[in-house]
């Protein structure tokens, strides 16, 4: 199994073994992961740092609900 790995909803980019929940999910919220550098290639161990596609995600949504407040 890959050592790096990215969840398939929140795409949090995690360490295998870093998570030791019972499902063995994603360690932010649970849900299924594949190997990051299948998904990534090489810019895996660089989001690994910075968690750039997580944070895109969260600002994209919070973005979104700003929105709704204007129309």
């Amino acid at each position: 199994m890959a050592e790096l790995r990215v969840c398939a909803s929140c795409e949090w980019v995690f360490r295998d073994g870093e998570w030791d929940g019972e499902c063995g999910g994603c360690p932010k919220c649970g849900f299924a992961h594949y190997g990051a550098r299948s998904v990534y290639g090489d810019r895996c161990y660089r989001y690994e740092k910075t968690q750039q596609p997580w944070l895109d995600r969260k600002v994209a949504e919070y973005i979104n609900e700003l929105q709704k407040h204007i129309g």
